[in-house]
């Protein structure tokens, strides 16, 4: 998103900029707990989807200058045990919840679900029975990153430009931008009625 502003007649766009206060506080000491587990979580996890998104452009910009579909098919099986071993032991120590969050912001960060990810890259059927085993844990890879109408999704944007305005995680433009300024007059006006 861009702001504009005008120099004799010709337009410069300005990034959008979002300033915050201090720490985000709540008059409820178990909404400030929740907050900050929330916080703590997506900290934890946010790594782990700039990475996803950054090897699905790799991945993506290799796949285009591969000649047929069996050189893609090869190049994502072994793309995939990359990731498996190197990866795995991380990625098993996270609990549903980091699970959960880890789903959404890989959505927020691709653009895509992690369910259309796995089916675009892999096929249908290993979408579903991935889908079906996180479904056993409570999960579901086809959940997506809604901060406009989920207010978890609105906690976890906040914490994410809050920390990386404070240098806390590093910057990585997302597939789903959202203006905070207008998810915050939303959210507001949600809680109003």
């Amino acid at each position: 998103m861009f702001a504009q502003d005008f120099h004799e007649g010709d337009t410069i766009y300005l990034p959008e900029v979002n300033l915050f206060g201090r720490e985000r506080s709540f008059g409820d000491a178990d909404a400030q707990k929740r907050y900050l587990l929330l916080k703590s979580r997506v900290k934890r996890v946010y790594p782990y989807a700039k990475m996803a998104a950054d090897r699905l452009y790799t991945m993506e910009r290799t796949m285009d200058t591969m000649q047929n579909k069996q050189q893609r098919k090869v190049y994502v099986k072994r793309t995939q045990r990359y990731i498996e071993d190197h990866f795995t032991d991380e990625l098993k120590k996270l609990s549903r919840s980091q699970g959960r969050i880890l789903i959404k912001l890989i959505h927020r960060q691709t653009g895509r679900t992690a369910y259309d990810l796995v089916k675009e890259l892999r096929n249908g059927w290993n979408a579903y029975w991935y889908n079906k085993t996180a479904w056993l844990y409570d999960l579901s890879l086809k959940k997506g990153y809604d901060p406009m109408n989920i207010e978890e999704d609105y906690w976890i944007e906040e914490i994410i430009l809050r920390a990386i305005s404070n240098g806390e995680l590093e910057d990585q433009t997302p597939a789903l931008q959202y203006n905070f300024s207008e998810l915050t007059e939303h959210r507001r006006k949600r809680l109003a009625n």
